[in-house]
């Protein structure tokens, strides 16, 4: 009875974590996106406009 519990826990814990992964990659998405329409972004402004903005990324 007690291994079953145990087994029934540790799926429990694996679906958890597959959704974290999951989460986590739809995270990791979303900056991805973010990032590439900030670079977009970055060059359709001037030069100075880019100058003036702090972020690194942007240079």
């Amino acid at each position: 009875m007690i291994s079953y519990q145990l087994s029934v826990i540790s799926y429990q814990l694996s679906v958890i974590s597959y959704q974290l992964s999951v989460i986590s990659y739809q995270l990791s998405d979303v900056s991805f996106k973010f990032l590439w329409l900030s670079r977009k972004l970055a060059e359709k402004c001037s030069l100075s406009y880019i100058q003036r903005c702090p972020t690194p990324f942007l240079r």
